[in-house]
């Protein structure tokens, strides 16, 4: 079934879509989870806790301790964050994508689970702000992905409506949300993280590289 054309704004997902952060998240978690749990946590064991912000993803794991033992893995979490940003990069081809899709004049906005700070870090870091009119994190949101709360607060803050909006994740949890909220989505398959867990979820649309996102929103546009 097609959606109401022309798309009238783009809507991405941040982690895993448009830069690299895995490796810096589960960095910055081990900084912070060393100290108070007394181990390190692989790959898989932190990216099975995404979904909610950073600092409520520290919460949780740390519930049953005092609140300043969280208070200070939280603030180990982000100092580690930012001070280790640089082995963050973002994946081939988005930088010419956002540049290419900005010039066309589309309205483009980012709904991210992570939290305000972690997220302002990486697009400010990556000089992405100028590209997006409406930046809003799982921190604004009561309830996350695969919610549509978050996508619809960014159409909103857009000023488009969500059916003439396409969004575009990495996760089946960002496939479910643009459906949810009655967009057009696209699944950013450049890396192979979920596999076909990611197929499965039934995107609109599958690109392989962000210069397959660029050419269905020109030819859709």
């Amino acid at each position: 079934m097609s959606l109401p054309l022309p798309i009238k704004a783009i809507i991405f997902d941040l982690d895993g879509t448009l830069a690299d952060t895995f490796p810096l998240i589960v960095a910055s978690w081990n900084a912070a989870m060393r100290e108070p749990l007394g181990r390190d946590f692989t790959p898989d064991e932190v990216v099975a806790r995404f979904g909610i912000p950073d600092s409520a993803m520290l919460r949780r794991e740390l519930q049953e301790l005092p609140e300043p033992v969280w208070k200070q893995a939280n603030e180990a979490y982000h100092a580690h964050y930012e001070a280790y940003h640089d082995i963050v990069t973002p994946f081939e081809g988005v930088p010419a994508m956002l540049r290419a899709l900005h010039e066309l004049g589309l309205p483009m906005g980012v709904m991210t689970g992570k939290g305000r700070r972690t997220a302002d870090i990486t697009l400010h870091i990556l000089g992405w702000m100028e590209f997006f009119g409406s930046v809003v994190t799982g921190d604004e949101v009561e309830n996350q992905k695969p919610s549509p709360d978050g996508i619809l607060l960014v159409a909103q803050e857009l000023g488009v409506a969500p059916q003439h909006c396409v969004y575009i994740g990495d996760a089946p949890s960002d496939i479910e949300a643009g459906k949810a909220a009655g967009m057009l989505t696209i699944a950013a398959a450049w890396h192979s993280y979920y596999g076909e867990r990611l197929r499965d979820s039934n995107p609109d649309y599958w690109a392989a590289t962000p210069a397959d996102v660029q050419k269905l929103i020109t030819e859709r546009g």
